[in-house]
């Protein structure tokens, strides 16, 4: 609005200053969602140019059939640092030294900021502290105090993964759900705790983050434009510089870039929204039961689009109810993802043929790691009951 009255205001013709027509266009465009008008609604002045009608396709990629407000396509190339870590893993004999390079140095996700001229797993865990607890706007954030509470360490995801990564001995500073002796563990168990680690740890942790850093842009921007100076962007003069950017920066990292643009994703996928999709086949609740979209993406989908809306109108306390139920949403394939495991290595129940019929290193480490990734959640709700699924 400020825009649009600074160039078409009484008096700047008789001061011979003329409107910036591509400057009011955008503006006007920005707020036709808000105005409950489109693109095809007004129309254009000529065919082709400036003046041409304005398009409702996004010039980035959807993701998993969100459509972003920014550009955000180098932050979901994380995921391919997750692929490729994870194939280091794969080789005949695990190549640990390279899966840590994917993790600590990376390769695909550029980032303007960071020192190397890429943003890392390891990063998002090392710079919890500063960009979670005690240097942000909203600090401390809810969700990560809890972590931080319960390991004592602000790094704990790092801790886990890096001591995984080199197969060496660690205990979070709490003493609590360890120690975890990743030097006699073996390698099945080290494998799985970094994979599982990286993605639903250090990733899971930094999604919420970026929730959170959109509603401090949000808050704390004076006229909707240039609001993120808390968010991971390239520079001032980028044009996804706006509040609605650290927002679309958490979908990246959630769903990352192999899921695809399509509601649902692609079995090629990574991170978190893939980790949905699995367990709702296990737990039946899909969509459909044990087929089509999971239940938590569908929530999210929604979700997404809604805060972004939001966002995009300045209407910065509305979000927080939005995130509080995404935070939700995502603990659910964790909490899966243990039973999953416990119902596989556990012991035996009567009547429950199935339980502990499918004992390995591998399935109890995947089962450690992802109470390690819900854990502190859990305390916060009732300690005897987090101590129980530690010790179990």
């Amino acid at each position: 609005a400020k825009t649009i009255s600074d160039e078409m205001k009484f008096g700047l013709y008789d001061q011979g200053d003329y409107p910036d027509f591509a400057a009011v266009k955008a503006a006007f465009e920005s707020t036709y969602d808000c105005l409950g008008i489109t693109c095809a609604d007004v129309g254009g002045l000529s065919d082709t140019g400036v003046a041409a009608p304005c398009s409702e396709t996004s010039p980035w990629p959807d993701i998993a059939g969100y459509t972003p407000g920014s550009d955000v396509t180098k932050h979901a190339n994380l995921d391919l640092d997750q692929q490729a870590l994870e194939a280091a893993l794969k080789e005949s004999t695990p190549n640990f030294d390279l899966a840590e390079a994917w993790y600590a140095v990376g390769g695909y996700s550029l980032s303007g900021k960071a020192p190397n001229g890429l943003r890392t797993m390891k990063g998002f865990s090392t710079s919890a502290e500063s960009r979670m607890y005690n240097g942000c706007v909203g600090c401390p954030y809810k969700t990560f105090s809890a972590f931080y509470d319960y390991y004592e360490d602000f790094d704990y995801a790092d801790k886990w993964v890096s001591a995984a990564l080199d197969g060496t001995n660690m205990a979070f500073s709490s003493g609590r759900h360890g120690p975890n002796d990743f030097a006699t563990l073996g390698d099945a168990a080290r494998i799985e705790a970094v994979k599982k680690g990286t993605a639903y740890m250090n990733v899971w942790m930094y999604v919420i983050r970026e929730f959170e850093d959109a509603i401090d842009d949000c808050e704390t921007c004076a006229d909707g434009l240039n609001c993120n100076e808390f968010s991971d962007s390239i520079s001032s003069d980028s044009p996804q510089y706006n509040a609605v950017h650290a927002w679309d920066e958490g979908v990246a990292f959630y769903a990352g870039s192999l899921e695809g643009p399509n509601v649902g994703g692609s079995s090629a996928g990574e991170m978190v929204y893939r980790l949905a999709e699995k367990r709702c086949a296990n737990f039946g609740t899909c969509e459909s039961g044990e087929t089509g979209l999971s239940n938590v993406n569908k929530e999210l989908l929604a979700d997404f689009t809604a805060g972004e809306a939001l966002l995009k109108n300045g209407l910065c306390h509305a979000v927080r109810p939005i995130v509080d139920r995404i935070i939700k949403q995502m603990t659910v394939p964790l909490v899966q993802g243990s039973l999953r495991y416990a119902y596989k290595v556990g012991e035996s129940i009567s009547g429950e043929a199935k339980v502990g019929t499918d004992r390995s290193q591998k399935n109890a480490a995947e089962g450690a790691v992802f109470t390690a990734a819900v854990l502190p959640l859990v305390h916060e709700c009732n300690v005897a009951a987090a101590k129980t699924i530690s010790d179990e």
